[in-house]
C-alpha cells in the first residue's frame, strides 16, 4: 500500500522477483490512475494488485502459493513479535523468549536485518538484500519456534 500512497513503484519492487518486475510495474501503473481517481473499481483494483503483489512475493521466496495462504510458514506469534523488533530495532521484546543457547544466533540473524534495513527506497538491490536478510530472520525464528516447541519445557511465545 505505500507504494500506491506515495506513487512509488520502488516499495514494492524489492519484495517479487526480478524478472516480474515489468508485469508489476504495468499493474502498478494501472491501479495508481484508478487509486489516485478515487473510482469505484479502485478497490477491486487494489485487491486485484496486493493478491498479485502477494503470489508473486512468494515466488521470490521459493513457497508454493495458495490463495491468501501461502504453504509452509503458518503465521505464528514468533513472526509478529519478529517484525515488532525489526521495525523498533529492539531486541529485547523477542530476546526473552530465545532458550540462552540460541541468542548469539539470534542476534547474528537479527542485526544482519538491521545493517540492510536503512536502505535508500530507489535502490533496488539494497532493497532486494534487506528483503532476503528479513525472510532470513523471520524463517530462522520459524524454524527455531517450532524446535523449540517439540522440546519439553518450552517457553510459550
Amino acid at each position: 500500500m505505500k507504494a500506491l500512497e506515495t506513487g512509488n513503484v520502488n516499495y514494492v519492487l524489492i519484495w517479487i522477483p526480478e524478472d516480474s518486475e515489468k508485469k508489476l510495474k504495468n499493474l502498478f501503473e494501472k491501479t495508481s490512475c484508478e487509486y489516485n481517481v478515487g473510482k469505484d473499481a479502485a478497490d477491486i483494483s487494489i485487491d486485484w494488485y496486493l493478491e498479485t503483489v502477494h503470489r508473486l512475493c512468494r515466488l521470490c521466496e521459493n513457497r508454493q502459493y495458495i490463495g491468501s495462504k501461502t504453504a509452509g510458514l503458518d503465521e505464528s506469534p514468533v513472526i509478529l513479535i519478529a517484525e515488532k523488533v525489526i521495525e523498533t530495532e529492539d531486541e529485547k521484546e523477542a530476546i526473552r523468549f530465545i532458550p540462552k543457547a540460541y541468542r548469539d544466533d539470534f542476534r547474528y540473524h537479527f542485526h544482519q536485518v538491521l545493517g540492510k534495513k536503512n536502505y535508500d527506497v530507489n535502490n533496488i538491490s539494497a532493497g532486494r538484500a534487506f528483503v532476503t536478510a528479513f525472510n532470513d530472520f523471520i524463517v530462522y525464528l520459524h524454524d527455531l519456534y517450532i524446535n523449540v516447541q517439540k522440546e519439553p519445557g518450552h517457553m510459550e511465545f
